[in-house]
């Protein structure tokens, strides 16, 4: 019985816990990040797509993927991908170029939500199993009165490598549409 419990508590305490198929999130005080998957499994020799949610501190903002002046700390993903698993396209989004009192031309940032979206790819011939591809996210937090130093928000996208007879299934269509990815 007292097994049973512990179990059920580091369950429930678990990063999945009450997640939907193909979510993680990991949160920090002023970004946090969600990632979801275009479909529930991937064959070896086949491509799916991820979208990674970025959610910004309301009054905050972020250095884009491209920032306006070169000084400026970009917000990029870095990949630790398994063997056998690869990310073969990143996709950042435009940022919106505001005007703050501490610069003299406006800056290219991202506020609120913004979605990075990756393609993965699992290699010809790997076998089926469960697999984990963490991702750091690095940005630099800032108001219109200070910066903080930058820091990065780590998150892991559970991937699922299905048996050849097994025919993936799309999740998440409102955000990535009917599209296939094979």
């Amino acid at each position: 019985m007292t097994t049973t419990i512990a179990l059920l508590v580091f369950l429930s305490l678990s990063p999945f816990a009450g997640r939907e198929e193909g979510e993680m999130v990991q949160k920090e005080e002023y970004v946090s990040v969600t990632a979801k998957l275009s479909h529930d499994g991937v064959h070896g020799g086949s491509s799916f797509r991820a979208a990674l949610l970025v959610n910004i501190r309301r009054g905050w903002h972020i250095n884009s993927a491209s920032p306006s002046d070169e000084n400026l700390i970009a917000t990029s993903a870095s990949f630790f991908p398994p063997p056998g698993l690869s990310v073969t396209g990143v996709r950042y989004p435009r940022g919106e170029l505001k005007r703050f009192a501490f610069s003299d031309t406006p800056l290219d940032v991202y506020e609120g939500s913004v979605v990075i979206v990756l393609r993965i790819t699992a290699a010809a011939g790997m076998k089926p199993g469960a697999c984990l591809l963490p991702v750091d996210i690095s940005y630099q937090a800032c108001t219109s009165d200070v910066c903080l130093a930058p820091a990065t928000v780590k998150v892991v996208i559970p991937v699922q490598v299905l048996p050849p007879e097994v025919t993936p299934a799309p999740v998440n269509q409102g955000l990535f549409g009917g599209s296939t990815d094979e």
